[in-house]
């Protein structure tokens, strides 16, 4: 992510506290998503009690799984040798600044540590939901919000972690946390980084088609998440077109996976020209670049990311919160 737009991020953002010695920021949009959220369910003819239900889905609890994910990234980042500046939390979602060259087998460790933190998440709804509701489901149905308004509640946030997790670990968009351990695979394989890059490139084209797909469906059935799917669609784009560009132009060693590996082959084939542009790129790991995970019924976007370098804006980790949160209906959420 180029310096300018992380700058323009953090302009409008506030410190709020610290955790493992890791600074939050919270952006003063990020309330938006939350009072969308109630908005759209009370136009939609929802009781207040679903009012509720959206807001404390979409607002509180959507934002401590978003900030666990980012966490998530940072312990396995620190766990490997990187540093962490600190964490973004934004309205798409949140953005872990974390510094440091990282081979491909710790970027997969680093990846998936995001959407790990889902399972164990997964297991406290659950259990919650046990002593509540005497089984665990993920539906709503027979279910009424003023009388199962907590199982509600876990119900919400079983499918918006298990929505996290699925689309962090199965939807190879760049930068999505799937696209990152796919290319640390490729690399693995011996992959040239270019090749590699390309091959993202193009997952990340289809995926982005499914993705625009969901969005068009969101706004044709006037669906209250339509709006933060586009933008997520949009967003994902730029970032592919970023690394699109990167590769053509022999800049991808902006990314510190790619710029590691590209260092690698250097030493390998004893290319001092090469180790002297990767070589540097992958050195200058101590600098700050944002990595980023989203989408939900009345969906609410998530981040989660990692990566090094205030030049470049390519290492990221991203993961999508998805909040369902009302059903037109008596009383009963989506």
């Amino acid at each position: 992510m180029p310096e300018g737009e992380v700058r323009g991020m953090e302009y409008l953002s506030v410190p709020c506290g610290s955790i493992m010695g890791i600074p939050i920021r919270l952006h003063v949009f990020l309330p938006l998503v939350a009072l969308l959220a109630g908005i759209s369910t009370m136009l939609a003819g929802h009781p207040w009690q679903s009012v509720i239900l959206a807001v404390v889905v979409a607002g509180p609890l959507l934002l401590i799984t978003v900030l666990l994910h980012e966490l998530g990234h940072v312990w396995a980042a620190k766990r490997v040798g990187c540093s962490a500046d600190h964490i973004l939390l934004w309205p798409l979602g949140g953005l872990a600044f974390i510094g440091g060259s990282v081979k491909p087998k710790e970027q997969i460790f680093i990846s998936g540590s995001g959407p790990a933190t889902h399972v164990p998440m997964l297991g406290l709804w659950a259990a919650v939901l046990a002593l509540l509701h005497g089984s665990v489901t993920l539906s709503t149905q027979g279910l009424w919000i003023d009388q199962d308004f907590g199982s509600l509640v876990c119900i919400a946030m079983l499918n918006t972690n298990l929505a996290m997790l699925l689309f962090n670990l199965l939807v190879p968009c760049f930068p999505l946390d799937c696209s990152r351990i796919l290319a640390s695979l490729l690399l693995l394989q011996g992959m040239e980084p270019s090749t590699a890059a390309k091959v993202i490139v193009a997952c990340s084209v289809l995926a982005l088609l499914a993705v625009l797909a969901i969005s068009a469906w969101s706004v044709i059935s006037h669906h209250s998440s339509s709006s933060l799917n586009l933008l997520v669609a949009i967003w994902l784009g730029a970032q592919t077109w970023r690394l699109h560009q990167a590769r053509v132009h022999g800049q991808l060693a902006s990314d510190p996976l790619f710029a590691a590996a590209m260092a690698g082959q250097a030493a390998n084939t004893g290319s001092g020209q090469t180790i002297g542009s990767a070589g540097a790129a992958a050195s200058r790991g101590n600098s700050r670049e944002p990595l980023p995970e989203f989408p939900g019924g009345a969906h609410s976007y998530g981040k989660a990311g990692t990566s090094a370098q205030r030049s470049g804006g390519l290492g990221r980790h991203f993961s999508l919160g998805h909040c369902p949160l009302g059903r037109k209906g008596r009383s009963q959420p989506e």
